[in-house]
């Protein structure tokens, strides 16, 4: 491929769907830093940031190459405008987190996929282009080579990110000075988060600008109305991060500032008071969870004395508080998810966010729950992959609790409760910002895709109630076979704290089938997800036990129920199953707590 390419337009979508945050900018640097070095070499280039201005599809048209950043989130709008731009005969180049750890999908929709840390990669295929050679030699780059995937190996990170220009955020259309800007002092996590897919983009080496770079950067945007440091931690180098915020107060280089952090932090007195003097306005901290087993879970490194202590310290030296926290994983139920609001309001914290936990691509989490086996995950709309929607099986509570969970805990906090609390302490400012998010939820429910996803996450719950009715039914025939299973058993004794009286299949048969249509409401058959061997053993003697019965019961209701791999049983068939017999959610889930804790599967709470 060899083309003359003068013009060049990068594109950041939105996403489609309203959230907490839609409304509030801090824009992602990698297309105006991409923008900025190819403005240096003579391009003609373009930036629109979708966030910030709409989209002139008639000027990304125009262009020569489009380079389109795709986060999980974004992937199906950046995939349309990659094929328009295709149609219209301009080259298409994908980069971003999504398609650097699935670039052959996203070589479905481009000419060129960009992996990873893309500075390099990009200049030296916009050069092969002009050339129509050397494709092979670009390293992080991934293309079609006779209708096949060529993937080339990833070169190593950038050591000394000073080598990269200061954005111009000028390049950005309808960009105004003055206002939110972003500077990323470092890249890299020496963490290990499981939701995270920071490490597997940017390693977990800890790599930086040098302070003197950062503070040509701030002093380029002086006079903006906020800065936020785009770092993975902004305190990961604590002595660099000492020398960076002495330079900011020594050369008067101090807008309102926020980063992220995480809750140590707060241990080194003397970074607490340097961060106050150089008006640290508020920092976004990763709490997770208030549940030790989810903490431990996610490999966070924290418990919850750290968490209150961070909370207490940062607020005695007046910086404010975002309060980040992943809700649903394997150790989740509603009422961590409620107590967590409540924790929130409590201690004060002065904006909170619930995200969904999300197998996005990239974190340890996609391994464990996608990549491993698709049990576990009900969705694979990537516009739902944005933390604000359930996209995988919860363990112990059904997506559609979690969804609602997360929901109601945003709204708990995002209340009169809430914003009555910062006008009682004379703080307008985060009145003013619980407000907006009390609004921002009720414009969530707005939007027909979300209340469509909340309405398809419910109906997956209650599908075999709806058909067969509350209450209907007091007997259930389980077959012998189902018994012999740790997870059968389970079930039994939940069935039976609910009051439903168990018959196993084959004591009714010998009753005789007429008796046993009497004797029996409904049949539960197991579905079995294991090794092929195992599975066809199970149905063999599944077979021979219901064969005779299931021939003559055809008129019985049949309810399926799974026997899954893993860490243990999952609660929502549980949920489906009880909900036959009572509409009450919370005595469905009273009934698996104690039958699991006296099948021993769990410790009591």
């Amino acid at each position: 491929m060899r083309r003359t390419l003068k013009k060049l337009v990068f594109v950041e979508p939105k996403s489609t769907h309203l959230h907490i945050y839609s409304r509030v900018c801090i824009p992602r640097l990698g297309s105006v830093l991409l923008a900025t070095i190819m403005r240096t070499k003579g391009y003609d280039v373009r930036v629109y940031i979708e966030d910030i201005h709409d989209v002139d599809m008639k000027e990304v048209l125009s262009a020569d190459l489009v380079a389109i950043s795709a986060i999980t989130s974004t992937a199906p709008q950046s995939y349309r405008l990659a094929d328009a731009v295709r149609e219209a005969g301009a080259i298409a180049v994908l980069g971003g987190t999504h398609v650097s750890f699935l670039p052959e999908e996203g070589l479905e929709h481009a000419d060129f996929v960009v992996r990873g840390e893309g500075e390099f990669a990009f200049q030296e295929l916009v050069d092969a282009i002009q050339a129509g050679h050397g494709f092979e030699q670009i390293k992080n780059l991934s293309y079609l080579a006779d209708g096949r995937p060529v993937h080339l190996p990833e070169r190593p990170k950038i050591p000394n990110l000073d080598v990269n220009p200061i954005p111009d955020y000028r390049l950005i259309t309808g960009w105004k000075p003055g206002g939110v800007i972003s500077v990323a002092t470092s890249r890299g996590c020496p963490f290990s988060c499981t939701f995270c897919s920071v490490p597997g983009m940017y390693g977990h080496a800890f790599r930086t600008h040098s302070v003197e770079r950062v503070l040509q950067e701030l002093e380029v945007h002086r006079g903006n109305l906020y800065t936020f440091f785009a770092d993975d931690i902004f305190t990961a180098n604590k002595k660099r991060c000492k020398e960076l915020l002495r330079g900011m107060i020594d050369h008067d280089l101090t807008p309102d500032w926020g980063a992220q952090v995480r809750t140590e932090t707060v241990d080194d007195p003397e970074l607490l008071q340097l961060m106050r003097d150089s008006r640290c306005f508020n920092v976004y901290v990763g709490f997770e969870s208030i549940n030790p087993r989810t903490l431990k879970l996610f490999q966070k490194k924290q418990d919850l004395a750290k968490i209150e202590r961070s909370i207490e310290r940062f607020h005695a030296h007046n910086i404010r508080i975002h309060g980040m926290f992943v809700v649903g994983s394997d150790e989740d139920d509603v009422e961590t998810i409620d107590a967590t609001a409540e924790f929130a309001l409590k201690n004060d914290i002065d904006s909170i966010q619930f995200m969904i936990l999300t197998p996005i691509p990239g974190s340890p989490d996609w391994d464990q729950l996608y990549d491993r086996g698709e049990k576990y995950v009900i969705s694979k709309n990537w516009q739902f992959y944005d933390g604000h929607h359930v996209v995988h099986q919860p363990r112990r509570m059904s997506p559609y609790e979690l969804q609602m969970g997360a929901l109601n805990a945003m709204a708990k906090f995002y209340s009169w409760r809430g914003i009555a609390k910062k006008i009682f302490k004379g703080d307008k400012y985060y009145a003013a910002i619980r407000y907006f998010g009390k609004r921002m939820i009720r414009d969530w429910w707005k939007d027909d895709e979300n209340r469509q996803h909340v309405e398809w996450l419910k109906a997956q719950l209650y599908s075999d109630a709806k058909e067969l009715g509350h209450r209907a039914l007091q007997r259930v025939g389980l077959p012998a076979i189902l018994l012999q299973d740790s997870v059968g058993r389970l079930l039994q004794r939940f069935l039976g704290e609910l009051g439903v009286t168990v018959v196993p299949l084959a004591e009714a048969a010998a009753e005789g089938a007429a008796r046993a249509r009497e004797t029996v409401d409904c049949v539960i058959t197991p579905i079995v997800k294991r090794a092929v061997k195992e599975r066809e053993e199970f149905y063999t003697n599944l077979a021979a036990v219901n064969a005779l019965l299931l021939s003559r019961w055809e008129k019985l209701p049949r309810v399926s129920f799974p026997l899954l791999d893993g860490q243990g049983p999952v609660f929502e068939p549980f949920a489906k199953i009880g909900l036959l017999f009572t509409k009450n959610l919370d005595r469905i889930r009273d009934a698996y707590k104690t039958a699991g804790v006296a099948e021993g599967l769990w410790e009591a709470a």
